[in-house]
């Protein structure tokens, strides 16, 4: 049996974002001290995918005058489409590039696609690299299936969700129409923001790129002392996400100066979990909303006024109904529209939309519940995870807290950074956390 879901106004939106914008695929990499089984590998991938439905979805043909996008979901798979799982040895900066940067094909592969690097990971065992399509899971959907993906090849029961996903869907709303308070919310923030918005963010400077497509990865564990000060020692009303994000604004501050780039008003992009607390790390799906952080030079004088600066926005975001904000206009379009022209809607993001797209990325998963990723039992829990970037802006960080370490990595593209670039920017970025929590 296979049931037919219809794509969510924000699964729609990136879909279409995606064929003109190209690829928002989600980076995962679990380091492990084992050699992988690689049929071992496709039996865990088949039990992952059919304890999480959209895991196992495919999407289905669509005629332009369609007026929804649907996901075919089967009740299970008893085997995986070509290339879904690939083990191969002397893997290069390029090749892992190419497999993050690589479009799925929603109608023919599933949401997930795994590359094994052999000899990549602790004491000559092997590094598994995960690709997520973003329309189908956010960061922490993503986070969510690889855990089980890692349980199921030690051999580990797996639980199911703890909702279904049309229960999900239906406390998420996200077929219901903006309630009043929400339609208020858009029009005050709308008209509050546009002077803002008429001034494009600063772009980040380049360094060292080339015309090569795809992305560069920087991989940094925190050492104890920063840990201890991040997670344990926060200043009075920040979150650990606040300490990040007022560190990359200092970060892109410090880069472009050096580099005789302006830095006038800095905007971040940041991902915000919608999922209720009783299942904020379960459901793989899309349950993400997106927000904009902005600061100004003035904000940035010292790392204090700079994080003072983001918890006030934060803290305005984090309000339920404004959260979602960005995921409700995306249902004021006619409910008749037709795809062929719902997908030109990012066609926006060119010309003036420019002044939309933020400077970059920063996407905190938070602490990553037990039991941690690994493929064996003795496995140093290694978790990288990255969001999406893209050309206007190039840098994407990722965060993620797994038993007690702080893993943070840097994706850049490969056009604006070289190699030595991208290090220097991710320990640019580490310098000026340390300067927030000082």
């Amino acid at each position: 049996m296979t049931e037919t879901v219809p794509f969510t106004p924000l699964e729609e939106a990136i879909f279409y974002i995606e064929r003109m914008h190209g690829p928002w695929n989600v980076q995962f990499e679990v380091e492990t001290a084992t050699r992988i089984d690689a049929d071992r590998l496709r039996a865990a991938v088949i039990a992952a995918c059919n304890v999480h439905p959209l895991a196992r979805a495919r999407k289905q043909p669509h005629d332009e005058t369609d007026v929804r996008c649907h996901w075919a979901i089967p009740d299970a798979i008893a085997d995986l489409p070509p290339e879904t799982v690939t083990v191969a040895d002397g893997l290069t900066a390029s090749d892992i590039s190419a497999f993050y940067r690589s479009r799925f094909d929603p109608v023919e592969e599933l949401p997930f696609r795994v590359l094994v690097d052999r000899g990549e990971g602790h004491d000559d065992g092997d590094r598994v690299h995960i690709c997520s399509n973003h329309v189908a899971a956010d960061g922490v959907g993503g986070a969510q299936f690889v855990r089980s993906l890692c349980r199921a090849y030690r051999g580990d029961d797996l639980d199911a969700e703890p909702v279904s996903l049309s229960t999900a869907r239906t406390v998420m709303g996200d077929d219901s129409p903006p309630s009043p308070r929400t339609a208020l919310a858009l029009l005050g923030d709308a008209l509050g923001s546009l002077g803002t918005a008429l001034r494009e963010p600063a772009r980040i400077a380049e360094n060292g790129g080339d015309e090569t497509e795809g992305w560069l990865f920087e991989r940094r564990r925190l050492d104890d002392d920063l840990t201890e000060r991040v997670l344990e020692a926060p200043p009075a009303e920040a979150t650990v996400n606040d300490i990040m994000l007022a560190a990359l604004h200092h970060c892109i501050h410090a880069w472009n100066r050096e580099h005789g780039e302006p830095a006038g008003r800095i905007s971040v992009m940041m991902p915000l979990n919608l999922r209720p607390r009783e299942w904020f790390y379960d459901v793989v799906g899309m349950f993400t909303a997106i927000g904009s952080i902005s600061t100004r030079r003035r904000d940035r004088r010292h790392p204090r006024t700079t994080l003072q600066t983001v918890v006030e926005q934060t803290g305005r975001i984090k309000d339920r109904d404004r959260a979602t904000i960005p995921h409700e206009v995306l249902k004021l379009l006619p409910t008749r529209t037709p795809v062929g022209l719902k997908e030109w809607v990012p066609e926006l993001l060119n010309g003036l939309g420019r002044r939309f797209v933020d400077t970059a990325v920063l996407s905190n998963l938070g602490r990553i519940p037990a039991p941690a990723p690994g493929f064996a039992p003795e496995d140093d829990p290694t978790f990288w995870f990255s969001p999406p970037s893209f050309r206007l802006a190039p840098v994407g960080i990722g965060v993620a807290t797994v038993d007690g370490t702080v893993h943070v990595t840097g994706r850049y593209w490969r056009s604006e950074f070289d190699a030595d670039a991208a290090a220097a920017f991710t320990d640019r970025y580490l310098d000026c956390l340390e300067a927030v929590v000082a």
